[in-house]
């Protein structure tokens, strides 16, 4: 039984978009009052799994935003907005960002929840209600140079872990940039089903529902380079 294992508290480690969730206790949240050998050997161990469809229990919702200014081309510095949506119901929530570089870290909004504050490079959360939601902004150093002028953002890896397992988690991932500095040459993974990937000049939107680990990286050329 999973139900009293486990303390009813949570940690959340993102880096560079990292979701790797604690201990929940299964009273509180949807997961199964208990684990068969067949439950067993359907967990994801961390192989990359995209899904048409959602299933039935809730699922972690993340929403990044990265902006790309003029100043990052020199710095590698780019403002960061994410959201965790759907949180699971739980009495207190640490959330730990663990960029290499991480600054202006602080709690944007808050809802369904007790209290969110800034500590140190996390947010903690208490008191955490069904349809929990918590929005942060920071500005993090992720856009490194690449050669010829080109450029490479990479974020993740994203996942949700719950004991030994990956379980699913949507992402509604965004990038802007500036159209007449930068232009995307590539998106690895590439799309397919269940990774929606759409662009256009200066900007980037992917939608997605997965399991297992997903690391995206996006390739960039100078304005003008392309043949």
């Amino acid at each position: 039984m999973l139900s009293g294992m486990y303390p009813r508290t949570a940690r959340i480690l993102p880096v560079m978009g990292l979701l790797l969730c604690g201990a929940v206790s299964a009273e509180d949240a949807d997961w199964p009052e208990s684990v068969t050998a067949v439950d067993t050997a359907r967990v994801n161990e961390g192989s990359l799994v995209f899904l048409a469809a959602a299933p039935e229990r809730r699922v972690l919702q993340t929403r990044n935003r990265l902006t790309i200014g003029a100043d990052s081309l020199a710095s590698g510095w780019v403002v960061l907005e994410q959201c965790q949506r759907n949180l699971d119901p739980v009495a207190a929530v640490e959330i730990v960002y663990r960029y290499h570089g991480l600054r202006g870290l602080r709690v944007a909004s808050a809802t369904a929840m007790d209290s969110a504050h800034v500590a140190g490079n996390s947010v903690q959360l208490s008191g955490v209600r069904p349809g929990g939601e918590v929005c942060i902004v920071a500005e993090v150093q992720v856009l490194k140079p690449e050669g010829a002028g080109g450029y490479r953002l990479q974020s993740g890896p994203f996942h949700r872990r719950f004991l030994d397992g990956y379980y699913p988690l949507a992402l509604d991932y965004r990038v802007e940039w500036p159209a007449g500095r930068l232009v995307l040459v590539s998106v690895v993974p590439a799309a397919q089903e269940g990774f929606a990937v759409q662009t256009q000049p200066g900007s980037l939107q992917i939608d997605t529902l997965f399991e297992g680990r997903l690391t995206i990286e996006l390739q960039f050329e100078p304005f003008g380079n392309q043949k």
